[in-house]
């Protein structure tokens, strides 16, 4: 089991407090979303760009609207299934603060977070998640030092033009830490940060 080393000066900032300031702390940070973009050759050029300026804001849609609505109540849920509390802290990596993550839920006293998911498609199995929600799971475990992450997911249905909770409960999975994979997301965040510097000593010179 590895230390839980999380403390005050990891949590950097809040999206529930201010979410400007949450996008200003990630922004030319590896977060979980962007490491999980760049893993792919096609995806590496966009995450890299997107390093480097700010891409625009996302045009809100009732499934965005669906997950916003649902995960508070996943949060809690997981709360009391887990003891794990609901969280919108932005947290850095003890030794290397670029490296950030906001897990959905927090252990207070077990290397334990939690990840929340809202979906059209249902997944049977953990190997049916999407690779990139798999690679956001493992970068959290990583920054955060966590060994296992519990993944809740709920399946959404549209009754009357609005979109509703297929199940009376979200599903859930144990993930435990796999440090071969992270070893592969950190090669993938080293190729970034090199990337990111070339193009800062471009533009300087």
């Amino acid at each position: 089991m590895t230390a839980w080393h999380l403390d005050a000066r990891h949590f950097i900032a809040n999206k529930d407090l201010s979410e400007s300031g949450w996008l200003t702390a990630r922004q030319g940070k590896i977060t979980a979303t962007l490491i999980a973009k760049a893993s792919t050759r096609s995806g590496f050029d966009e995450a890299l760009a997107q390093i480097i300026e700010p891409p625009p804001p996302i045009d809100d849609n009732a499934y965005m609207e669906f997950g916003r609505r649902m995960e508070p109540e996943i949060a809690l849920w997981l709360k009391d299934e887990w003891g794990i509390m609901p969280n919108a802290w932005l947290i850095r990596h003890p030794d290397r603060p670029e490296y950030v993550a906001t897990p959905d839920g927090i252990h207070l006293s077990t290397p334990l977070i939690a990840e929340i998911k809202t979906t059209g498609k249902d997944w049977e199995t953990y190997r049916q998640v999407p690779i990139q929600y798999r690679r956001q799971v493992q970068w959290q475990l990583y920054v955060t030092g966590a060994d296992t992450c519990v993944f809740a997911w709920m399946l959404r249905a549209e009754s009357a033009g609005r979109m509703v909770p297929a199940w009376m409960e979200p599903r859930q999975v144990v993930v435990e830490r796999d440090d071969k994979y992270i070893k592969d997301l950190l090669a993938t965040a080293e190729q970034l940060l090199e990337r990111k510097e070339k193009h800062h000593a471009t533009v300087q010179s």
